[in-house]
């Protein structure tokens, strides 16, 4: 992958990320909510990172 569609990818993961743990319902069950909590941390990470990522890049020009 070039460095040139990078932070579109990881954004695109990241959201990713972000809608899975939307859709895991963790009722009585605190493994569960560890692995939303997870997803949703690294997904919100992902996307800083790709945004950060974007602006950088932009300022090299």
């Amino acid at each position: 992958m070039s460095k040139k569609n990078q932070p579109g990818a990881i954004l695109a993961a990241s959201a990713l990320l972000i809608i899975l743990s939307t859709q895991i319902h963790p009722e009585n069950s605190a493994l569960l909510g560890v692995v939303q909590t997870v997803l949703l941390g690294v997904g919100m990470v992902g996307c800083c990172m790709a945004i950060w990522s974007f602006s950088r890049g932009s300022k090299k020009k």
